[in-house]
């Protein structure tokens, strides 16, 4: 199944909200009970309904563990409900969310989440939230899953740094980055091996993951000219990282420092620093991605 990924801005809401756990193995059967509660718990309390439920994943679960939920549905405002019912009638903020659709069945329902996280890689954007799922046609409503439609909702903030997200090993993909940092007058002069560090101190394991330390000698001397505190934003931060599809190079975005700093002095310098970078991943992206 083919899934395009679009960016919407979703509006506040009055929601009836209920906690309930989903099981891994019972995830069809549990979500259908969530819904017949939550339909229920709106007809006790005379709540009318006006929108599709949703059911928002608040964390991963354990290898036995049922994963917190909880199920909403959107109602019309000005309604209240007692403490008794076990649920909570809120207001939801409007927030920024990317969003995908997926039809059929919930056992495979993850090609539609891998999707999202793919986008999300190469896209501007980074998860500020727990995904939601709207269930616009539900396992209440149907019963050929089959017919099923459900609408992934994911909140979105922008990005404080330039990312790239390639299909590569995570070998190949820091040899391509440190070249092309240097063909653009980068020197890295500082590598830090978080997963190795992690290792050896804490022992903890993780995918492979480098923070290099990337200085361009000529702008620097320039910043240094400008403003002899310039040395504190030095070097520039890029991470590579390993992910489930392959390989994230994310680099801070200099002109972000510069903002949250208040150096406008050197606003000029970062921006420069700033196109080089992103020159430097978009010569990766173009080989990645041929158009």
């Amino acid at each position: 199944m083919e899934y395009r990924v679009n960016v919407c801005e979703s509006i506040p809401q009055t929601v009836l909200q209920i906690p309930r756990g989903i099981r891994a193995d019972h995830v069809s059967a549990d979500i259908a009970d969530g819904m017949r509660e939550l339909t229920a718990t709106a007809r006790y309390a005379g709540l009318t309904a006006c929108g599709a439920p949703t059911l928002t994943y608040h964390r991963q679960s354990g290898s036995d563990d049922a994963v917190p939920v909880e199920f909403a549905v959107p109602i019309d405002p000005g309604t209240g409900l007692g403490p008794r019912s076990g649920a909570e009638v809120n207001v939801t903020p409007g927030t920024l969310v990317a969003r995908t659709c997926h039809r059929g069945a919930y056992d495979d329902i993850d090609t539609a989440y891998r999707a999202l996280h793919e986008w999300l890689h190469s896209s501007g954007y980074r998860p500020a939230g727990p995904p939601t799922e709207v269930y616009l046609i539900g396992p209440d409503e149907v019963a050929d899953p089959r017919q099923l439609i459900t609408e992934i909702r994911i909140p979105i903030a922008a990005r404080p740094a330039l990312a790239l997200h390639l299909p590569a090993t995570f070998r190949t993909t820091e040899r391509l980055i440190r070249k092309a940092l240097r063909e653009r007058g980068f020197v890295v002069s500082t590598t830090l091996d978080v997963e190795a560090t992690l290792r050896e101190h804490l022992g903890e394991h993780i995918d492979d993951h480098r923070v290099l330390g990337a200085c361009h000698p000529h702008l620097m001397s320039q910043a240094l000219r400008t403003d002899p505190q310039a040395g504190l934003l030095q070097p520039c931060t890029v991470v590579v990282r390993a992910v489930d599809t392959g390989t994230l190079i994310e680099a801070a975005d200099p002109t972000v420092l510069i903002h949250t700093t208040g150096q406008t002095a050197l606003t000029e310098i970062a921006e420069q620093t700033r196109r080089l970078l992103a020159d430097a991943l978009e010569t990766l992206r173009a080989v990645a991605y041929p158009s």
